[in-house]
C-alpha cells in the first residue's frame, strides 16, 4: 500500500462477535472511543452518514461475506464536514477466529477542496446521471407488467436492477453535491 503524504493511517480490529478489539489513535480521532464496542448492536445513531454507522455498515459486509474486499472509498460527515477514508477490509484469523481489521488512510485534504476535484466530481455525476435514468426506467416499465409479464426468476432479477438503481442515484445526488459544495472544505 502506498501512503499519501499528509494522511494518517488508522485500523480497526473487529473479532467474529463484532466487538471492535483495536483502535489506532488515529482512528479513535475519526471514529471515536469505539474500542470494546459491539458493532453487532451499536448505539443509536442520529447521523445515518456519520463515521460509525459508515464502519458498523462495513463491519456487516464483512461479516456477511468473510473475505478480504476490493479498497474503496468510505465517505461519511463528522460535525457535518465530509471526510474520505481510502478503506480496506482484511478477514483475519482464518476460521478458528475469524474477524476484520479495516485499515483506512484519511484522504480528506486530498479529495476535497481543489476545483479540479470538485469539477470532476459534479462531471461524473452528471455524466452517470443519463444512462443510470435509461436503467432506471426500463426496470420500471418492464416491473409494471405493460410490456408482458415477468415470472419468477426474471422478476427478482429485474427488482434486483432497480433497487440497485436507487441506491446508485442516491450515491449519484450526493456526489454531485459534495462537487457543487466543494466537498465541505471552505
Amino acid at each position: 500500500m502506498e501512503a499519501v503524504e499528509g494522511a494518517a493511517i488508522m485500523i480497526v480490529a473487529v473479532d467474529a462477535t463484532g466487538k471492535v478489539v483495536h483502535v489506532s489513535r488515529s482512528a479513535e480521532r475519526v471514529f471515536g472511543s469505539v474500542a470494546g464496542l459491539d458493532l453487532s448492536n451499536p448505539p443509536a445513531s442520529d447521523d445515518p452518514r456519520g463515521p460509525l454507522a459508515s464502519l458498523v455498515g462495513v463491519w456487516e459486509e464483512c461479516r456477511n461475506g468473510g473475505e478480504s474486499s476490493e479498497p474503496r472509498i468510505l465517505r461519511a460527515k463528522i460535525q457535518g464536514v465530509p471526510v474520505f477514508l481510502w478503506l480496506q477490509v482484511v478477514a483475519t484469523g482464518g476460521e478458528s477466529a475469524p474477524g476484520c481489521a479495516f485499515v483506512m488512510l484519511d484522504l480528506t485534504a486530498t479529495m476535497t477542496g481543489s476545483e479540479p476535484v470538485r469539477a470532476l466530481l459534479s462531471q461524473l455525476a452528471h455524466d452517470l446521471r443519463s444512462p443510470l435514468t435509461s436503467i432506471s426506467g426500463a426496470a420500471e416499465l418492464l416491473l409494471s407488467g405493460r410490456v408482458g409479464e415477468l415470472v419468477g426468476a426474471q422478476h427478482r432479477l429485474v427488482k434486483i436492477v432497480d433497487d440497485g438503481t436507487q441506491k446508485m442515484a442516491t450515491i449519484i445526488s450526493s456526489v454531485y453535491e459534495e462537487g457543487r459544495e466543494g466537498g465541505g472544505a471552505r
